[in-house]
């Protein structure tokens, strides 16, 4: 045996081994990876017919973890999460508004840190490489068990974890949103965010005003797809004035569902039915006089039946 053919077979034989590692290693890569690497690049978002083109930047810095978000499309605005903070700025506008998030949910889909519990309602396997953003990167599929959420294909980059593609799938493995890094670099410190003074002048407005994070909800949803928790709930009043707007979270680890309950609006404001645009779905329907939303990434069969479920604490 020649030495080129000794090379490529021993190239070829740690090749197999690293690609190797079972679904548990790549799940634990992924979900550690935000939290260690620092990059920038250009994240493409498909939803129905519409494409957004974005400028991302993740860093890592003495204050903790911090992205934003620049839209290189329509109007131009800027998203920037820091902590539990979102800032999202209107240049244009020259306008800033702000919103508070418990849960500290990263721009794009991210795994649950109990895996064993996501496993019960998803079947998770690995699927072959390909390459994505010219890096290589290893294909898992992730299945639901039931018809109340979607499947996703995440393509992670083989050598630090990072998403770089997702595909979100309907029952009929259709893809009804994609997104996808079209490069990215990593970098090996965190890069120069947007600086405050840019726009320190600009109109402030607090989306959170007088909103009450740890509301204990007078509503409850009887009718929760297996997996799916409260995961919070608040309360603020309404912009038109007419009470309060009440807010629960769900999710099973991966997907999440928003439930709005409100005074009912007027015939021509208020969504009845069901609404579709991409991978999001809405339900509307009245409840004892209020107006009752779902809204989240999750299919119709979701949406309806939590909706349907909602009822008043007596």
């Amino acid at each position: 045996m020649n030495l080129s053919r000794l090379f490529l077979l021993l190239s070829l034989m740690f090749a197999s081994l690293t690609y190797a590692d079972d679904v548990d290693v790549w799940l634990e890569k992924m979900t550690t990876a935000m939290e260690v690497n620092n990059y920038q690049g250009t994240l493409i978002i498909r939803q129905a017919d519409k494409v957004d083109a974005l400028f991302v930047q993740h860093g890592i810095d003495k204050k903790g973890v911090w992205e934003s978000l620049e839209f290189l499309n329509g109007e131009s605005r800027k998203v920037i999460r820091k902590q539990d903070t979102v800032k999202t700025i209107f240049p244009e506008r020259e306008l800033v508004t702000i919103s508070h998030e418990i849960e500290q949910n990263p721009f794009h889909p991210q795994l649950p840190k109990n895996i064993s519990s996501l496993k019960q309602y998803y079947n998770i396997q690995l699927a072959g490489q390909q390459r994505v953003a010219r890096k290589n990167a290893q294909m898992l599929e992730i299945k639901p068990k039931d018809q109340f959420r979607y499947g996703f294909k995440f393509w992670l980059d083989i050598d630090t974890g990072l998403l770089l593609k997702c595909d979100v799938m309907d029952s009929n493995n259709k893809v009804v949103e994609q997104l996808m890094f079209s490069e990215l670099t990593l970098l090996n410190k965190s890069p120069e965010s947007m600086l405050e003074d840019e726009y320190k002048s600009f109109q402030s407005v607090d989306l959170d005003a007088g909103k009450n994070q740890q509301a204990t909800s007078v509503w409850q949803t009887q009718q929760l797809p297996d997996g799916f928790m409260l995961v919070r709930s608040s309360s603020k009043p309404s912009s038109s004035g007419n009470g309060e707007v009440h807010q629960m979270v769900y999710s099973d680890g991966i997907a999440s569902v928003s439930v709005f309950v409100e005074n009912q609006m007027s015939a021509q404001r208020a969504l009845q039915g069901v609404s579709k645009m991409g991978a999001v779905n809405a339900f509307g329907i009245h409840v004892n006089g209020h107006q009752v939303t779902v809204i989240g990434e999750v299919p119709v069969d979701t949406v309806r039946l939590m909706g349907q479920s909602v009822r008043h604490n007596q």
